[in-house]
């Protein structure tokens, strides 16, 4: 009996020292869980005020740009919405100031889009790796370093594009309307105007930035044969190329606010589509932020982003601000 006891009483020992390795391996790991879980929380949480003080940062700066965007687009919009092209070559004819009022906001416009680029490749140095350091990282740095790219081709679109074009049509205008109606000493001065203003033609005929534009002078079913002239160092079709070119000089030479009422339609198209970029950098921001601060597991960045665009949030399209 003493012997059964005894066995029994080394049982519970061994029972009771098994169980407390058991607890103590246990409560190490749940320690050690929680301790690492702590550290992910922190880093989420830093990486969260982050993107937070980069989407102030940027929110600020949409706001500046948005009043000059809205001024534009207001301007061209609203004769165009009453009589199309007319209505806009309507106002162009009947106030001077007009023009002028669209260019200064315009040079406005991509001054301030040239900051927001630059504040968001300021802030990309101190974003990106803290975003990185993240589980999902990869995506959440893919996603804002897009949006970011695509800022920039909105700038050279602007830059580059129509309101550039804006400015050859005037400068083009001014040599077809001297070289139609100018008065010369002689020949030589007039071929020599002509040859200015055939030089100012062709540089927008052949622009790959204006292409949209030059559409409108093509006529209809040939828009794919004078595409190919593109990039050639040589003319492809000498015919076509010509009654381009003199739809060109003609609507210069007579009906100049028509094609500059066109250009202003199209200059408001790129106003607007970079007015919803930077919005859509500012909606996907707020999305990275969001799913940093969930506690929902497997919160999909892609879903929070439509989220934030959609008119519950921030309209992306629909609201200007």
């Amino acid at each position: 009996m003493e012997q059964l006891q005894f066995g029994v009483d080394i049982a519970t020992s061994l029972a009771i020292i098994g169980a407390f390795f058991s607890w103590s391996i246990d409560n190490h790991r749940q320690r050690r869980l929680a301790r690492e879980i702590g550290i992910n929380d922190q880093a989420r949480a830093i990486a969260a005020n982050k993107v937070q003080d980069t989407t102030w940062d940027l929110s600020k700066r949409f706001i500046a740009l948005v009043e000059h965007a809205t001024k534009i687009e207001t301007r061209i919009d609203r004769p165009y919405a009453r009589d199309g092209r007319d209505g806009v070559a309507r106002r162009i004819e009947a106030d001077d100031a007009y023009l002028q009022d669209i260019n200064f906001h315009l040079h406005a416009l991509k001054e301030e889009l040239s900051l927001f680029y630059e504040a968001c490749h300021t802030h990309k140095y101190v974003l990106f790796p803290v975003l990185k350091s993240l589980p999902e990282g990869e995506s959440l740095v893919a996603s804002v370093s897009k949006d970011f790219t695509d800022i920039g081709d909105c700038y050279n679109e602007l830059s580059s594009g129509y309101s550039s074009l804006f400015k050859e049509i005037e400068q083009a205008g001014r040599l077809a309307q001297e070289a139609e109606y100018g008065v010369f000493d002689d020949e030589d001065q007039r071929e020599a105007a002509r040859k200015k203003m055939l030089q100012s033609i062709q540089s927008i005929l052949f622009d790959e930035d204006y292409v949209e534009f030059v559409e409108f002078l093509i006529p209809d079913g040939r828009e794919d044969d004078f595409r190919r002239e593109y990039g050639s160092s040589d003319i492809q079709d000498a015919e076509l190329c010509a009654q381009v070119a003199g739809n060109l000089h003609r609507q210069l030479a007579e009906n100049l606010s028509q094609l500059q009422s066109l250009c202003l339609v199209l200059v408001s198209r790129s106003v607007m589509k970079a007015r919803i970029e930077c919005k859509e950098v500012l909606c996907s921001l707020s999305a990275v932020a969001s799913v940093l601060l969930s506690k929902q597991e497997g919160t999909s960045l892609a879903a929070e982003i439509e989220i934030f665009k959609s008119d519950d949030y921030y309209g992306l399209k629909e609201q200007i601000r």
